[in-house]
């Protein structure tokens, strides 16, 4: 863990079952809840042991029908990021920048060989976390920490130290940059600059190692499919912005995290709950050789209420709410908090009862949250630039650009500049990525056309530059992420309509009924060639649409599978209702903040397996005698 973070239940995927999946091989995965900054055991992309049937078309066909009419975009506000700039320069940034310049000049003199680049970059982080359990307060912790993570390149621009290392073992060093150091929390100048002296030695002596057996290796190994350069050549930029600071009210909170939590004590059914605020203001430094000098501050505050339950056939429960924004004022009130958690509840009583999802194939909506980790994760991770040159990926798309990989009506972008989409704040956005690049709006797909990649400074097939995608967590090595990821039909239906085209299409297809994913809690995804190219997004709420025209029945214990290339060409219809699902994607960089957009989607064919249900018996002993805490009704308008 990271000196200083926190870790508060990382990933919500406790049973053995999704354990399992985050241990095997390299795993990436998007969760909606994790918090703190802790760096797990994921490097590069699970194996996952599940793929869709039938046959994979090599390109995508058109969509079956009427796609609707012209649909508007989501209302999204934008921010440039070069604006608000122009603040002083702080005594411990100018400090970083000196020992830089003095480091890199003594290393260009005397090392053999010497680094052509070096970049520091600086994470200030305060962090509260408050949270309450039954009722009851169970943490209230505030803490700072700051960390500096130093990157150094021998070589060159064309051929460096970051290359990876063809072997039949996985390249750990081509991922973890290092344990990041502490620096002091002042800006001392001969304090900070002595951590830096030391990390330019430490790095600058590793990478020099690496590099001698890479140039080594070339002798030995075939040529590469991909033989972009190692690095872009980019603007410096030069930008001071404000540092990030938030006041939490500690004591008002305390009582509010205890009174939301209460509503789950007295729930004989409900094993085990829990409410947490957690609050962090990050202010972040980006300096390097090329001249760039980057302060960027940003904050986020995060509710999330979590809660889980067990079948009597065993099957754990989970459902959780979560609730982000860059401010206490932009932040869901706590009436709305209540609500959810009220829903909470009631969810797992029905879960409980509610039948086993038998093995399926047809059709299905994937509501708007459910549709865009659906996208998140058979897309957005295959068109991160560095998987493309990566000859252990299955470069899924590598070769695809110009030719159309889903319906002509879809289109993709990625865009972290995206504050806000609607009332929503966006988890993924940011001014400048962790190598001191301006975030863009990167064009994905338009048309159902691929259009281009995800790129951080590491050049790809035909493309030469950054598009301010580069991110990681402290302590790795900065690779192509998403940040806000949003999919854009151009024709759209009503609601209503989807569901009509649901049955209508069961009914074509021979099945009782259709599928309703509503919510999901993340998913998992394999890029590898080393297993098979398949996807699985874990869904919490699924119901049974009856052709029929019952009312919708709710089933447990569904797991959504396939194959990217047949489940993006299987998508008939989409819908106008935009929503975003925030959390938090973990892959070979580490945990970063992401979020996903997307309407409702109608897909043709999807298939569902049954998840490991698990063998314990719900607990013999009734709960103790309690009273339930008085609930009050919050006021509306209460933040």
């Amino acid at each position: 863990m990271v000196p200083g973070s926190q870790r508060v239940d990382t990933s919500r995927l406790r049973s053995q079952r999704r354990g399992a999946l985050q241990r095997s091989l390299r795993g990436a995965r998007l969760s909606a809840v994790y918090v703190g900054v802790a760096a797990l055991g994921c490097a590069g992309v699970a194996a996952l042991g599940c793929a869709a049937q039938g046959t994979v078309p090599t390109s995508a066909p058109a969509a079956v029908g009427d796609q609707g009419k012209p649909a508007a975009p989501p209302r999204a506000v934008r921010v440039d990021p070069l604006s608000g700039g122009g603040l002083a320069q702080p005594a411990g940034l100018t400090a970083l920048a000196a020992e830089l310049a003095r480091g890199m000049a003594a290393l260009t003199a005397k090392g053999k060989p010497p680094p052509y680049f070096i970049e520091d970059e600086v994470y200030d982080r305060n962090e509260v976390v408050i949270s309450a359990s039954q009722g009851a307060l169970v943490q209230s912790s505030s803490r700072r920490s700051r960390i500096l993570d130093t990157d150094i390149r021998v070589g060159d621009y064309k051929l460096d130290s970051t290359h990876i290392i063809r072997s039949s073992e996985f390249d750990f060093s081509s991922v973890m940059g290092g344990h990041p150091a502490a620096v002091p929390l002042d800006d001392d100048d001969g304090a900070l600059r002595t951590v830096a002296w030391g990390e330019v030695d430490r790095r600058y002596k590793d990478a020099a190692e690496r590099y001698v057996k890479i140039l080594t290796q070339r002798t030995l190994k075939v040529a590469e499919e991909d033989p972009s350069d190692d690095f872009s050549r980019e603007k410096a930029v030069t930008y001071i912005g404000a540092r990030a600071d938030i006041t939490v009210d500690v004591p008002t909170w305390e009582t509010r995290v205890r009174e939301l939590s209460g509503r789950f004590r007295g729930q004989a059914e409900i094993l085990d709950s829990q409410v947490t605020l957690q609050v962090v203001s990050n202010t972040r430094w980006v300096l390097n050789t090329e001249g760039t000098l980057v302060q960027t501050g940003r904050n986020y505050v995060r509710v999330f209420a979590e809660a889980s339950a067990r079948a009597d056939d065993g099957m754990e429960l989970e459902r959780f709410e979560t609730f982000d924004a860059a401010s206490f004022e932009a932040l869901a009130g706590v009436p709305a908090m209540a609500r959810a958690i009220d829903t909470m509840i009631a969810d797992l009583k029905a879960l409980r009862r509610a039948p086993l999802a038998d093995p399926f194939i047809g059709p299905a909506i994937l509501e708007g949250r459910a549709a865009g980790v659906f996208f998140h994760e058979i897309f957005g991770h295959r068109v991160e630039g560095h998987r493309q040159k990566n000859d252990e990926e299955g470069q899924t798309f590598a070769k695809k650009i110009g030719e159309p990989i889903m319906p002509s009506f879809i289109s993709v972008y990625d865009d972290p500049t995206m504050e806000r989409i609607g009332d929503v704040d966006l988890n993924g956005f940011y001014r400048f990525d962790d190598e001191g690049v301006a975030a863009q709006r990167m064009p994905l797909v338009d048309g159902g056309v691929l259009k281009g990649f995800l790129l951080s400074r590491s050049p790809t097939r035909g493309f030469r530059q950054s598009n301010g995608h580069g991110r990681r967590q402290e302590g790795r090595a900065v690779t192509s992420r998403q940040g806000n990821l949003v999919v854009e039909p151009k024709l759209a239906v009503p609601v209503a309509e989807l569901r009509r085209r649901l049955r209508e299409e069961a009914r074509r297809q021979g099945k009782p009924y259709g599928l309703l994913f509503r919510d999901i809690s993340g998913g998992f995804t394999n890029t590898a060639r080393g297993g098979p190219q398949a996807f699985k997004v874990l869904p919490i709420l699924v119901y049974r649409v009856w052709v029929d025209g019952r009312a919708d029945e709710l089933v447990r214990g569904a797991d959504l599978v396939g194959t990217p290339l047949s489940a993006l060409s299987r998508i008939m219809v989409a819908s106008d209702d935009y929503q975003t699902f925030n959390g938090y994607c973990g892959a070979e960089s580490g945990f970063v903040p992401v979020s996903a957009t997307s309407p409702s989607l109608l897909v043709q064919q999807i298939e569902i397996e049954r998840r490991d249900k698990g063998s314990d018996k719900p607990p013999i002993l009734t709960p103790p005698p309690q009273e339930s805490p008085p609930v009050r009704a919050p006021k509306e308008g209460t933040p």
